[in-house]
């Protein structure tokens, strides 16, 4: 007696096969994250910029005091930023101000990635947020807690909605 065994696809190409889909309709809240996410890469490009342009004239000192301070930016705190900002000075002889523009430029690589992604509803740009978020959520969750700021208090909240939503709502990581 045989029976005709249905085998499922392998994992990968499942998982594949769900990167390539397109999602559903935009919903309101989908189109804040979108929207979140293009200003942000927006504002990121133009703050390296700044930091590329006013940092050569020197005439950041202060503000950037204010910002490492306010966002904990502040290079000589991890030992992981320790270590990329030597790997940086080493490779490229990089001042701080180039490494964080540098750095804002990337990240708002990402935003403007995902943000894009979004509205074209890719749903690789669905599980790119939620991984690219998710990721950040306990560093920012062990910074309001070593240091409360309100900025600080927002965007983790705007973080945790943004992964909840996305991960129970578009039912990602849900049978792949």
């Amino acid at each position: 007696m045989t029976q005709a065994t249905s085998r499922r696809p392998h994992y990968l190409r499942r998982f594949w096969d769900e990167l390539g889909r397109i999602g559903g309709e935009h919903d309101a809240f989908i189109k804040v994250i979108i929207a979140e996410r293009i200003v942000k890469s927006i504002a990121l490009i133009a703050l390296a910029i700044g930091l590329l342009v006013a940092g050569e004239r020197g005439l950041l000192t202060m503000w950037a005091q204010y910002a490492q301070d306010q966002l904990n930016l502040d290079a000589d705190n991890g030992v992981i930023a320790q270590l990329l900002l030597r790997l940086l000075l080493l490779v490229g002889k990089f001042n701080h101000i180039t490494v964080l523009a540098i750095g804002a430029i990337a990240y708002a690589l990402l935003e403007g990635t995902e943000g894009v992604g979004l509205a074209m509803r890719r749903r690789w740009a669905e599980y790119l947020t939620v991984i690219a978020t998710g990721i950040l959520i306990p560093y920012e969750a062990y910074e309001v807690i070593h240091r409360v700021t309100l900025f600080k208090v927002g965007a983790l909240l705007l973080n945790l909605a943004v992964v909840g939503y996305l991960a129970y709502r578009k039912r990602l990581f849900v049978g792949i």
